[in-house]
């Protein structure tokens, strides 16, 4: 990860797999709901309907009962390309909460021989939205997400 300014955090993986199948893990709600949850956490919440304006709504749950829940309306969606939505965190009643920072996340696939890398731009509004969301924990727990896209991609390529 390398922070390119005080608003925005960037990922950047290559993975051994072809971009259609990257862009398909991001894409689909089956997928995405085994890689996405950081290490010990499930989600047991998975809805998206993947197309610009489409809504992904997703709930992740610790085995100590903590959840998580979180909102995502996808802004432009350019096949096996880029996929760029906005992101917010909820309470149950689909609410955003106050306090909480919000953020644009910009996905590009590339294609870097026969593997696939995945560029990823978070932007937020302020600095402090910024540090607010490395005080969470987002780092890390992104960090495992992507991690965990790695295995994910290794299993369903055997």
């Amino acid at each position: 990860m390398a922070d390119q300014k005080d608003t925005e955090l960037t990922f950047s993986r290559i993975y051994d797999a072809p971009r259609e199948l990257v862009f398909k893990a991001f894409s689909e709600a089956e997928q995405i709901s085994q890689w996405w949850p950081p290490k010990g956490w499930a989600m047991p919440v998975c809805t998206l309907d993947f197309r610009p304006g489409g809504e992904w709504r997703y709930c992740i749950r610790n085995a100590a009962g903590e959840e998580h829940c979180a909102r995502a309306v996808y802004r432009k969606i350019v096949p096996l390309q880029q996929i760029v939505f906005w992101d917010e965190i909820i309470d149950d009643r689909g609410n955003a909460i106050p306090g909480l920072p919000s953020k644009t996340v910009t996905v590009t696939f590339d294609d870097v021989d026969s593997k696939t890398k995945v560029d990823v731009l978070v932007q937020l509004e302020t600095a402090a939205d910024r540090q607010k969301l490395v005080e969470m924990g987002f780092i890390r727990g992104f960090t495992q997400s992507l991690d965990n896209l790695e295995r994910h991609l290794v299993g369903i390529r055997q």
